[in-house]
C-alpha cells in the first residue's frame, strides 16, 4: 500500500510528523518509534531505532494486540456479514488456513466471539440462538433435515473454527453473522495501518509500558498512569449498552425505559 510520505526519503522511520489519526501509516513509524521514545529507549528526537529494536517492538505490539482482543471493551465494532448455505448441510468451517491444502466453508477471519447470528432467507430474517458447549452438549437429537435451523454452536477452534447448525438449511437460505472487528496484527515495521481516534493513543501508551522494562528502562509513572487512562476512554466508548425491558400483562409487548417506547 502506498503511504502519503514514502517518497520523501522514507522520513517515516527518521522521526517525520506522524500522520494523523484516521489516515495510513507504517507501524514503525506510527506506533513503534513513538513507544519507544516513550519509554525512553530512543533517547534522542529523530533517531532511527535498530532493525533489532524495532523488531523487539513489532513482537511486543502483536502481543499486546492479542490480549487486548480478547476484551469486548476493545472492540471498537461489529461486522456484519452472510454467508451462503449448501442444503442439508449442518457444519461448516470459518477462518484463515495455516496450510494451504485446507479450503474452510468461509474464508474470513476466524470469529473471535459472534455476538448474534440469523438464518436469512430473502428478506425474512429467523433468528438465532448462539449456543454454548453445555447447551449444544444436551441436543440429543442433532438431524433436523429440511428445516429452518434454529441454533448455531461455534467451537472456536484455531485457525479454522466449526459452525454447526441444529437444523440443515433449505435452498436460498443464507448465515448472517455479527462478530466481533478485530484491530489487526502486522508482519513488518513498513506494514500501513489506519487506526480508528483514540487507538493510536493507546496503542502507543500500552506499548511504550511493556517495551521499557524489556530494554532495562523504568516505566515513566506518567506514560504509566496515561497508558491506563487511554484505555479507560476506549472501554468508555465501546461497554454495550443494555436494552432493558419491561413486559406488560398478558399482552405480550416490552417497553424500553431508555426510548419511552
Amino acid at each position: 500500500m502506498a503511504l502519503f510520505n514514502s517518497t520523501l526519503f522514507n522520513q517515516a522511520l527518521f522521526g517525520g510528523e506522524a500522520a494523523a489519526p484516521g489516515r495510513a501509516q507504517q507501524v514503525g513509524q506510527g506506533l513503534i518509534y513513538p513507544a519507544l521514545r516513550k519509554a525512553g529507549v530512543t533517547l534522542g528526537p529523530g533517531r532511527t531505532p535498530s532493525p533489532a529494536q524495532f523488531q523487539d517492538g513489532i513482537d511486543e505490539l502483536n502481543r499486546l494486540i492479542g490480549s487486548l482482543n480478547c476484551d469486548r471493551l476493545f472492540i471498537y465494532s461489529i461486522a456484519r456479514a452472510e454467508y451462503p448455505l449448501t442444503v442439508a448441510k449442518p457444519v461448516y468451517t470459518i477462518g484463515i488456513p495455516a496450510d494451504s491444502f485446507d479450503e474452510p466453508d468461509f474464508l474470513a477471519p476466524r470469529p473471535q466471539l459472534i455476538e448474534t447470528a440469523n438464518i436469512r432467507q430473502g428478506d425474512i430474517s429467523y433468528p438465532l440462538q448462539v449456543a454454548s458447549d453445555l447447551e449444544w452438549a444436551d441436543i440429543s437429537l442433532r438431524n433436523m433435515p429440511e428445516s429452518i435451523p434454529e441454533m448455531l454452536y461455534n467451537d472456536r477452534a484455531y485457525p479454522l473454527s466449526s459452525l454447526y447448525l441444529w437444523g440443515q438449511p433449505v435452498a436460498g437460505q443464507t448465515l448472517e453473522l455479527f462478530t466481533w472487528n478485530q484491530v489487526p496484527t502486522f508482519l513488518t515495521i513498513t506494514d500501513a495501518v489506519v487506526l480508528p481516534l483514540q487507538y493510536e493513543d493507546a496503542l502507543v501508551l500500552n506499548l511504550a509500558v511493556r517495551l521499557a522494562p524489556q530494554f532495562g528502562r523504568q516505566v515513566n509513572a506518567d506514560v504509566r498512569a496515561d497508558a491506563q487512562k487511554s484505555l479507560l476512554r476506549l472501554e468508555s466508548i465501546n461497554a454495550p449498552r443494555p436494552i432493558a425491558s419491561v413486559g406488560f400483562g398478558g399482552c405480550g409487548c416490552d417497553f424500553d425505559i431508555y426510548s419511552g417506547n
